[in-house]
């Protein structure tokens, strides 16, 4: 494979792509935190809106189908058009679906209008699967380019940990008393406050891509983001064409997609076994959390510590094993069941697992370059949601219990050590990239942000 052509030119870095970091990011951890709003206060949820288990799982599943069906157009946007107008029609689609939800009406006409805005908001999503890697290679040096491609991603599961306190905040559990159950009215109102919230923001950051959100800078950051990429169908070919490209594909589609729903029905999965809506939710926003800020330090020490992605990703899916294998055994009583290790093992293993999936998105636009960053990106997405979705179907037979998703997140955990043993990685964009980044570190203009 041979890359395209490269103009010489100056290289500098933008304080900009800060500010554009933010409002992507923003964006991310708003439509996550739309995307997952039943699952944390489903047992409210059920009693307001007459659902089932099976309904909180299809409110995941309607913005699934949402993102799937705006990925592959959305691949094609971002490569023709450029960043500013996916990210145009992604904020209006959210600001949409949040509206949607948020109308003043009864129940009989929300059970069509939730369904609608959450697919309209997952049509929002797809620039964020697509656009992450393509703003980093765009916008920032090869010291920064994981650090921000993982901050654009790890922003989604700041807004997933959010619903997960502010839901049952907001929206308290249904109290049972002599067969009879205690409730508020306030709490649906609540609700549809919070949708108000939601749908003000999502104003507020189109206003803000409107008003300036350039598609690239005057002077690239680096050598390989001034590098022609293949065109969109030969790229596309040359992908599905790459056995590496299967190789990472699949086990992170596999992996992040059960991980990703599992994380977020977590009430559902948990209830059974003595977890209130409440309790679910500060471990799930524990794990989310400590995620993110350990998904950040992992992301430095990619940057810093050249061509060792692999080894990172491999030693912290590793120790996120061993801990969800720990916490299924303590729910099976192998493992005495001590409520502080119960409270570890599941948070240590939602903290190593959301820092480290991110780098799927980053090793893999390395071993593909020069195809586009937005063509890996859009088809490991349009997997992931896809797997995402199978999972939570499989959730809706009736009688298939709540245990299994905790032994499928441990088997795909484990499945993606082995697979990553197996993968011969390589770092192309690095290769062309790190000799013109070291010598440029002693520029101070080139360091000035």
């Amino acid at each position: 494979m041979t890359t395209g052509s490269t103009q010489v030119t100056e290289l500098r870095v933008h304080g900009v792509r800060w500010y554009l970091l933010s409002v992507v990011s923003l964006h991310c951890c708003l439509q996550n935190a739309v995307w997952a709003a039943f699952p944390p206060i489903a047992q409210s949820a059920k009693l307001v809106y007459d659902w089932t288990d099976s309904d909180i799982n299809m409110s995941l599943i309607y913005g699934n189908i949402g993102t799937i069906v705006l990925l592959l157009p959305m691949i094609w946007i971002v490569f023709a058009k450029g960043m500013r107008t996916a990210l145009l029609l992604s904020t209006f689609l959210t600001a949409i679906g949040t509206a949607l939800k948020a109308l003043p009406v009864g129940n009989n006409l929300n059970s069509w209008l939730i369904p609608i805005g959450l697919f309209l908001n997952g049509c929002g999503g797809a620039v964020t699967s697509v656009g992450a890697t393509v703003l980093s290679e765009t916008w920032f040096p090869p010291s920064q380019r994981a650090t921000a491609t993982v901050f654009y991603l790890v922003s989604a599961a700041v807004g997933g940990a959010l619903v997960f306190i502010v839901g049952p905040a907001v929206v308290p559990e249904p109290i049972a008393l002599c067969d009879n159950i205690t409730w508020s009215k306030k709490s649906n109102c609540s609700e549809q406050n919070k949708s108000y919230i939601k749908c003000s923001l999502a104003v507020l950051l189109l206003i803000s891509v409107i008003f300036h959100f350039p598609n690239k800078p005057l002077h690239p950051p680096s050598v390989t983001a001034n590098t022609q990429r293949l065109g969109l169908r030969e790229g596309a070919r040359t992908a599905v064409r790459e056995l590496r490209f299967w190789h990472l594909a699949l086990c992170c589609a596999i992996s992040t997609s059960v991980y990703g729903a599992w994380l977020t029905t977590a009430e559902v999965v948990l209830h059974p076994f003595g977890i209130s809506q409440k309790e679910a939710g500060w471990m799930s926003f524990s794990g989310a959390i400590g995620g993110t800020l350990f998904g950040m330090v992992l992301s430095r020490l990619s940057d810093i510590f050249h061509r060792k992605m692999k080894v990172i990703m491999m030693a912290m899916f590793s120790i996120a094993t061993v801990f969800f294998l720990l916490f299924i055994l303590m729910l099976i009583e192998v493992v005495p069941n001590e409520h502080w290790l119960f409270y570890f093992t599941y948070i240590a293993a939602c903290v190593m697992t959301s820092g480290a999936q991110p780098l799927y998105y980053e090793i893999a636009c390395e071993n593909l370059f020069p195809v586009s960053e937005a063509v890996i990106s859009g088809f490991l997405a349009f997997l992931l949601n896809v797997g995402s979705s199978l999972f939570l179907l499989v959730t809706l037979i009736p009688g298939i219990g709540t245990m299994w998703p905790n032994w499928a997140v441990f088997v795909t955990s484990l499945l993606s050590v082995v697979v990553l043993y197996l993968f011969k990685e390589e770092y192309r964009r690095m290769d062309i990239d790190l000799p013109v980044s070291q010598s440029e570190d002693s520029d101070p203009e080139h360091n000035r942000f």
